[in-house]
């Protein structure tokens, strides 16, 4: 019960917290037709009451601010309050400006309790503090700031009389929406658990039905094959497929009422198939093989088109054919339902893999990189996995899904420089040591965040290569890389791939078009460090996909463009 009462005070926080913007965007409007009216009315005042109203407007416009960053909708009731009191208090300069208790602009008092009790989702409670915190307001302001004459304190009992009822009047309103609200949320939860509670006796039932249907195959074995495959439609056919008995289900769908005399299986047969229904489902049941899950569209007697799955077997009775036995169940729905899973896991495939380019950008975004970059690694790390899964002994670790999350998770390789500060990512001059220290510590940020994200989503394998690409691929074969100085085969797989296309892309596509190597030159320049920066099976792969390594180069090459001056920043990093 406490839970329940919780969780309705935390919805109608929400509630209270999205009716301010409304509330003090309602009492902005009206601050405005005030002004119109001073226009009108009152135009000895009306720059003197301008200022009032603008004055309320600000300070409207602030709470506003407050209100959006309010982001556990704690203070939505006290936000709303100061707005409402502002309003209050612009509206009684006015009143005392303009005879005070005599002024006919009381009423503005009761319009700014009318918008803030209708609006707000108030407890009664809150209702009265409102509403008589503004009597009290206004009694002070014109009883002890004023020098009242008996007709003016006829005057002020007036208005407050029907400022109270108002007020009371409020409170009862507050109240009934309280009750509404509440009522209405306790019928939700109500609903929600008589849901759990139909679910779960659901699940007794079949595990029931279950039982029952074990016990009664085990004692009427005779029926076993036809109560297996009865679905929908049943029907019993000669074995030229001539109808002897047809369930009032297949008598619906085929003949929209009872059969024909002479009715047979292939009237519903399109002329196409029933080749194919002779061979396929009755030569087999002839010969005692029992059929399942054979599909065929069938034709209905409105002449539109029906998915069917059929299964059937032989029924005998001793070496008498009684005729074959055929259970029909339309798939047409469930085929449907599939192709719309399919098409929605393809759009929530597509949205992974956009957040996945989106995530990596990031980095990309901040620091200065050749537009291609990205698609360029991951089709580089995808040819190197595919060389390498040929061979011993990566053939049996290098699966489709390996490769899969490989190309996803090397685009994230240098997430890390999301963390690393932008007058050192965009520092054109050779880095300080210090600076360069920073900026080495990209490979255990970018590893450190993705781990984190690993936790949340436990056994995805992307984020566990993406995991080690980003922490080790600056990681050399010699041991003599950063940020852990890991030796040969301790350097996981997936990041002794990315450092030799790492390198390969930052040799062939830097920034700056002097500093770049050929094709030809970049791979020369890798294979003199293998067995020192790079694992030996690796550069040999490349060696063997080096023509694919340049179709890909100038597939996605980047057009001319002026160097951007980050030849020392780069020299640094692939150091």
């Amino acid at each position: 019960m406490r839970n329940a009462d919780h969780q309705f005070e935390q919805e109608s926080q929400q509630l209270h917290h999205q009716r301010v913007y409304l509330i003090l965007g309602v009492g902005m409007g009206v601050m405005l037709l005030f002004t119109l009216l001073d226009y009108l009315l009152i135009t000895e005042h009306f720059f003197e009451f301008l200022r009032y109203r603008l004055c309320a407007v600000g300070f409207v416009g602030l709470l506003l601010v407050a209100n959006f960053f309010d982001r556990h909708h704690r203070l939505a009731w006290a936000i709303g309050f100061a707005g409402y009191l502002c309003a209050g208090t612009v509206i009684l300069l006015t009143v005392h400006r303009l005879g005070g208790v005599t002024s006919s602009y009381y009423v503005g008092l009761i319009v700014a309790m009318t918008i803030y009790t209708a609006l707000a989702p108030l407890t009664v409670a809150q209702t009265l503090i409102s509403g008589f915190a503004l009597i009290c307001i206004y009694l002070v302001s014109v009883s002890l700031l004023e020098s009242l004459s008996e007709y003016q304190w006829l005057s002020l009992f007036s208005n407050l009389f029907f400022m109270t009822c108002f007020v009371f009047i409020a409170a009862t309103q507050s109240w009934a929406d309280t009750t509404a609200r509440s009522r209405e949320y306790r019928l939700r939860r109500a609903e929600h658990e008589a849901a759990d509670q139909l679910q779960r006796q659901a699940d007794h039932l079949e595990r029931e039905v279950k039982r029952r249907t074990a016990e009664q195959q085990a004692t009427e074995q005779r029926y076993m094959i036809l109560y297996q495959a009865i679905a929908d439609d049943v029907i019993l056919v000669s074995e030229q497929g001539d109808l002897l008995q047809a369930n009032r289900s297949y008598q619906r769908h085929f003949y929209g009422g009872k059969p024909p005399e002479g009715a047979s299986f292939y009237d519903a047969v399109l002329p196409e198939d029933r080749h194919r229904v002779a061979s396929e489902l009755f030569a087999p049941l002839i010969q005692g093989k029992p059929i399942s899950a054979w599909h065929i569209t069938l034709q209905s007697y409105q002449g539109g088109p029906l998915e069917m799955e059929i299964s059937g077997a032989l029924l005998l009775r001793g070496d008498d054919h009684l005729g074959l036995q055929l259970v029909l169940r339309d798939i047409g729905i469930r085929k449907e339902l599939e192709q719309n899973l399919l098409v929605s896991l393809d759009k929530i495939k597509q949205m992974e893999n956009a957040a996945i380019l989106a995530l990596a950008n990031l980095s990309e975004y901040r620091d200065v990189t050749p537009g291609n970059h990205l698609e360029r690694i991951r089709e580089y790390c995808r040819i190197l996995a595919a060389e390498l899964a040929r061979h011993p002994p990566y053939d049996s670790s290098i699966t489709p899904t390996y490769m899969h999350s490989l190309y996803q998770g090397a685009i994230l390789h240098d997430i890390g420089k999301v963390a690393i500060p932008d007058r050192i990512l965009k520092n054109s001059t050779r880095l300080t040591a210090e600076e360069e220290a920073v900026l080495r510590q990209h490979p255990r940020k970018g590893g450190d965040l993705i781990k984190a994200m690993e936790e949340e989503a436990k056994g995805s394998l992307f984020l566990s290569l993406a995991k080690n690409i980003a922490y080790f691929h600056h990681e050399r074969w010699d041991g003599q890389g950063y940020p852990h100085g890991l030796r040969g085969g301790d350097i996981p797989l997936e990041a002794r791939i990315m450092a030799v296309t790492d390198t390969y892309e930052e040799l062939t596509a830097t920034l700056d078009p002097s500093q770049r190597l050929s094709h030809q030159e970049a791979v020369q320049h890798i294979v003199s460090m293998a067995g020192q920066r790079f694992d030996p099976a690796i550069v040999e792969a490349l060696v063997q996909t080096a023509s694919d390594f340049d179709e890909i180069r100038r597939t996605l090459a980047e057009p001319a463009a002026a160097p951007y001056g980050k030849k020392e920043q780069a020299q640094a990093i692939y150091e």
